[in-house]
């Protein structure tokens, strides 16, 4: 499936919370986009999703963040709940300096 056809599916209040979880762990597994990582963080953010929905999207933010090498502090403050969680706990595991950074940063703003 495209990266558009998945990104609808995520976005479509009709689709399956099934088909959205799929979409959002292939969208993880696939893309790393910027249009990708911003959908993923919006829709991990939205009130009407289920929280499966939510740790799929950290959990593909995250995946996306470790391939790439990269991670987005910004983006990654922009998460909450579940998605935080999983996104930091694939951060802990593989790149612990990753955390350590984003819990400095982090510790005083909350």
């Amino acid at each position: 499936m495209n990266k558009t056809m998945l990104i609808e599916i995520l976005l479509d209040p009709t689709s399956s919370e099934a088909d959205k979880d799929d979409a959002a762990i292939e969208l993880g597994n696939h893309f790393d986009d910027e249009e990708t990582i911003d959908t993923l963080i919006k829709v991990s953010n939205s009130r009407d999703i289920d929280e499966m929905i939510s740790a799929s999207c950290g959990e593909s933010l995250g995946q996306i963040w470790l391939r790439k090498a990269k991670v987005d502090y910004e983006k990654l403050a922009c998460l909450n709940g579940v998605a935080l969680t999983e996104a930091l706990s694939l951060i802990k595991q593989q790149r612990p300096d990753w955390y350590e950074k984003y819990i400095k940063q982090t510790s005083g703003k909350k």
